[in-house]
């Protein structure tokens, strides 16, 4: 633990030192995206909602068992253990920068059908879902006593048309998929390790297209996570590659030139 985090400080300040500007960014899609959307700050009625809804469960100390099939379960299938709500909640969840970012990357690309990887507590599904209350969204979660609180809190909301999928990821992710037509937004939060990441992308491949927008979240968490972000970005389907550090975002544009951008944010 204290080795990945003198790992990732490392990798921020080499972030900090190699990261752009919207001076430096040259393409008029990406300058637009970075500026208008990226940097955006304003406020919306949905980030005060949904940022009381996590203050309430960072105060709840009742216990959950809990069923990791990712990084958490090492070695092994899977691993159950006792963990707070409140812990899963602060370790587990977006914070509330990225899940405004996230909003506003829904808002902007107006997507149709929404795919995410890892509900958590399902705070970043709330995010995805005030930015596109009429859209198909389907979440996925690998342990079930965990997908029930995110569905208490979509109940809170008063959101009735998120699908939750709960179970290994690696077992679902097929079948999944296929109930999609298309995949216009895809957020990638779950099994953080390089093959499973790499396996994901894989899956979700055939169904993107031109207008497709896929967030990866934690791209610099381990060295494992880097490799998968850099073998990514490289495909030749991704057009666009855009690193703010924490999370990553490709693009599939087909009348751009293919760039990777490292961007303050």
């Amino acid at each position: 633990m204290i080795l990945r985090k003198l790992r990732t400080t490392i990798q921020f300040l080499i972030y900090k030192l190699s990261a752009k500007s919207s001076f430096k960014v040259h393409s008029p899609y990406v300058f637009k995206l970075y500026t208008d959307v990226i940097l955006d700050r304003s406020p919306q009625p949905a980030f005060s909602r949904i940022e009381k809804q996590r203050s309430g469960l960072l105060r709840q100390r009742s216990l959950l068992e809990t069923t990791d099939f990712g990084t958490g379960a090492n070695k092994d299938n899977y691993k159950t253990r006792f963990r707070q709500v409140k812990n899963v909640t602060r370790y587990s969840s977006v914070s509330p920068k990225l899940g405004k970012l996230i909003y506003r990357l829904v808002k902007y690309a107006e997507p149709e059908e929404i795919l995410e990887i890892g509900t958590a507590m399902g705070i970043s599904t709330l995010y995805i879902a005030s930015a596109a209350p009429e859209s198909k969204i389907i979440t996925m979660e690998g342990c079930a006593v965990i997908a029930e609180k995110a569905r208490e809190n979509f109940n809170h909301f008063r959101i009735q048309y998120i699908e939750i999928v709960m179970g290994n990821f690696d077992r679902l992710i097929t079948k999944t998929v296929n109930k999609f037509n298309k995949l216009d937004f895809v957020l990638l939060d779950g099994n953080h390790r390089k093959e499973p990441t790499m396996d994901y992308f894989r899956q979700i491949l055939p169904k993107l297209h031109p207008g497709s927008m896929v967030v990866i979240d934690d791209i610099h968490w381990s060295k494992g996570m880097e490799e998968a972000w850099n073998e990514i970005r490289k495909h030749e389907a991704v057009s666009v590659s855009i690193d703010l550090f924490r999370a990553g975002i490709l693009l599939f544009k087909k009348d751009i030139a293919k760039e990777n951008f490292v961007l303050r944010f």
